[in-house]
């Protein structure tokens, strides 16, 4: 099978700034609508997967004024959007250092079930202290000691996915008998950070298991990816520095003796209008209805710290700290952003809303040309899609481009199968057997 184009589109609508836009409704019921024509858009055109981030908090202090509040919770929203799709991708974010494994692998093996095998699951290691102030006094927790975390509640959640095989499951209806208590694999895991007896009481997915997604970027969270993830989601500023860690995630899945590495999908922000002056006209809008003042106080989960700067002066170098234990690769993300072109903090903290990652503004042809390139190039595989967030744009994207990148043989014209595997090229994972 040929190399193709893996594209997917955050799924979540909270806004920061575009809600102000005259043409968008705020109330929740028409956050909702949205939410499901989202997800039937992106299905339209044919997406691998909804990707929803999520923070377990409702960010710093100095971000509340500017942002709405309508932000459902990612299990709870996707498994109601299962109802009204038939083929994308669920993808959603839980971490593995702050919810417990169990919990994580019933929510989300129920979501694999009910969505007939479109979930995935983004493992994040929460560095957030707003998130680390609802789950407890203890505060984020030291970088490497959250991979460390993280590889326990892995291990335990794949365990648990795996208690059932196909032969557990007898239904001996004269006997009353339904399960074969012998092919039970109970995870009775005992480790340092987890104590997890199981099992869950669920048969595995018509796709095996979730897909896993991750996002390490540093060094010990490349490791972690290369080591466990499916699909990694990064943020990659340029080709060069893209290449560079695609390079780097194949060298270490092929050091761990991985047969085939993860698929890398860079975070891509876009800006898409039929010709020159209506992209400068949709891009001065986007410019006009972001929110510094949220940008501002957002990046201070990162300990970059602008509030307060002169929004029209340089970016003052006191807002990086030297090292940080929160998100290492961010922050030099951000270091590297702020020297790029010397720009004034308003223009820095606009280039944030992708975070450090990637952005492309142009006609349908010029960012067909910009995705085939990285792709090309071995800098991606595909992407994770984020919009400007005004009226219309993913419609654009689906309507403008999709049609182009099929026209030069990089994207599916339709869905070759109805799980989330099948539409990333990945095959169903065998059952791991117990240890003796």
């Amino acid at each position: 099978m040929s190399r193709e184009v893996h594209l997917l589109t955050f799924g979540s609508t909270r806004s920061a700034g575009p809600w102000r836009h005259p043409q968008i409704d705020n109330s929740t019921a028409a956050v909702r609508r949205r939410l499901i024509e989202r997800a039937q858009t992106a299905e339209r055109g044919t997406f691998d997967a909804l990707f929803f981030p999520d923070g377990l908090n409702f960010g710093p202090r100095e971000t509340w004024a500017y942002k709405t509040t309508e932000d459902f919770e990612p299990l709870t929203a996707t498994a109601a959007l299962s109802s009204v799709t038939e083929h994308i991708g669920l993808v959603v974010t839980g971490s593995a250092t702050l919810a417990h494994p169990y919990h994580l692998a019933r929510q989300l093996l129920s979501l694999d079930h009910l969505s007939g095998g479109r979930a995935g699951w983004n493992l994040v290691t929460s560095f957030a202290h707003a998130a680390a102030a609802n789950f407890g006094g203890r505060g984020v927790i030291e970088h490497d000691t959250r991979y460390e975390i993280a590889d326990e509640a892995i291990e335990v959640v794949k365990k648990l996915w795996d208690g059932w095989g196909a032969e557990t499951i007898v239904e001996d209806r004269g006997r009353g008998v339904f399960n074969d208590v012998s092919a039970i694999q109970v995870a009775d895991h005992q480790g340092p950070h987890f104590q997890v007896a199981g099992p869950i009481g669920a048969a595995r997915s018509v796709q095996g298991r979730p897909v896993i997604f991750q996002a390490g970027s540093s060094p010990r969270g490349r490791q972690f990816a290369a080591r466990h993830a499916e699909v990694i989601f990064t943020g990659q500023g340029t080709i060069a520095r893209a290449q560079e860690f695609y390079r780097q995630v194949h060298a270490e899945a092929r050091r761990v003796g991985r047969p085939a590495p993860p698929l890398i999908t860079p975070s891509l922000r876009f800006i898409v209008g039929a010709g020159e002056d209506e992209v400068r006209r949709i891009e001065q809008a986007a410019f006009e209805y972001f929110s510094p003042e949220y940008q501002a106080g957002w990046l201070l989960e990162v300990d970059v710290d602008v509030v307060g700067a002169d929004l029209d002066g340089p970016v003052p170098s006191t807002a990086f700290p030297e090292s940080t234990e929160t998100h290492q690769t961010a922050l030099a993300g951000y270091r590297a952003l702020a020297k790029e072109g010397n720009p004034t903090v308003r223009e820095f903290l606009y280039r944030t809303i992708n975070g450090w990652g990637a952005q492309v503004i142009g006609t349908p042809e010029q960012i067909a040309d910009e995705i085939e390139a990285w792709f090309r190039s071995h800098a991606a595989d595909g992407f994770v899609l984020t919009d400007s967030g005004l009226p219309g744009q993913l419609d654009d994207f689906v309507d403008q481009v999709v049609p182009v990148l099929r026209k030069r043989g990089l994207f599916r014209h339709e869905y070759g199968g109805t799980t989330l595997r099948s539409h990333l090229g990945l095959s169903v994972p065998e059952r791991q057997e117990a240890s003796a």
